[in-house]
């Protein structure tokens, strides 16, 4: 008997020093509850006490033991990442960071139940952020990431965020997209939806979202406390060089991926 669409969760988590970890013990529990299946597919340096708590609120923990991948491997992951969520038995899938899904619970609760509500109308459902979600990104995210976002709509046609780190996927989108992924870096951000968007029969959508917020300050009260205030926190960060010269070379990635598959659409 067909008991209908089921929606199973999976992150990626990379968590060394335990930054997550309080935020965790808060929000996981109602994270989890939200789904029919946990999957966590963790870097070999995450700290033990965050695998146990994972395990603990019965997720399926995958640990990968090699080197921790940077934006030039990433693709890699999020293949790993897609074929440990397939384990799981749902007909769907959401994708999302670890640390953005625990603040999407925390702060956006009842715009996440309607995403996953959303999540089986379609095959892939990409997820980026409204303006107002944008604007809380510091500047060297808010400069640069729109870049990539322009280089998608010029190959596409669709005025879409393709970066915001989460996305719902069909386990048929997701059987797929293992078969014909090739990307090795970050580039998945576009190169996913556009590969579905090259074959026949996928339904591919967008959803701007509130709780794709900056979330990255979740992991940094001491630091912002040092600081004297957020703000200060965050105009020190972007006065970094080096924060603009990594997100730069993220935008590059992705909207070169846009580049070479945005060619395998149709025309006409």
């Amino acid at each position: 008997m067909d008991e209908g669409p089921t929606v199973g969760l999976v992150v990626t988590v990379h968590d060394p020093e335990e930054r997550l970890l309080d935020l965790a013990i808060r929000q996981l529990p109602a994270l989890v509850a939200r789904y029919a299946s946990t999957t966590a597919l963790c870097s070999g340096s995450t700290h033990p006490a965050m695998l146990d708590l994972l395990r603990n609120q019965g997720a399926e923990v995958e640990v990968d033991n090699q080197p921790a991948a940077d934006i030039h491997q990433i693709g890699g992951v999020r293949r790993k990442m897609l074929h440990a969520a397939l384990q799981g038995g749902t007909t769907h899938l959401q994708l999302c960071d670890f640390d953005r899904a625990l603040h999407w619970v925390a702060h956006y609760p009842n715009e996440l139940d309607e995403v996953i509500a959303d999540i089986p109308s379609y095959d892939m459902i990409v997820l980026g952020r409204t303006a107002r979600a944008w604007a809380t990104h510091p500047p060297y995210q808010a400069e640069t990431e729109p870049l990539f976002n322009k280089v998608f709509a010029l190959v596409s046609g669709l005025e879409w965020d393709v970066g915001a780190g989460s996305r719902g996927l069909s386990r048929r989108a997701g059987e797929t997209l293992l078969a014909l992924s090739e990307e090795l870096t970050i580039g998945t951000d576009a190169e996913w939806p556009l590969l579905l968007m090259s074959q026949d029969g996928f339904r591919v959508s967008y959803r701007a979202c509130e709780g794709l917020e900056f979330e990255t300050a979740d992991r940094y009260g001491p630091e912002i406390e040092a600081a004297g205030s957020y703000e200060a926190w965050e105009a020190k960060m972007s006065a970094d060089p080096a924060r603009w010269a990594f997100r730069l070379r993220v935008a590059l990635q992705i909207a070169e991926a846009a580049t070479r598959y945005g060619r395998r659409l149709p025309r006409g």
